[in-house]
């Protein structure tokens, strides 16, 4: 009986590590369009250039 209580958390311990895992990303980009302007990157520029 004790083996079986034993095997029995053994087996949610595995259980729940396996599901808290990150998944692998396999595309680390975005999927959608890439024509969007990006008007945080084009501030800092002009904000660091205006400094110098």
């Amino acid at each position: 009986m004790e083996l079986l209580i034993t095997a029995l958390i053994v087996g949610f311990v595995i259980y729940g590590l396996e599901r808290n895992k990150p998944r692998e990303v396999i595309h680390p980009h975005l999927h959608g369009s890439t024509d969007i302007q990006d008007r945080d990157q084009e501030r800092t520029t002009t904000d660091l250039l205006s400094r110098a």
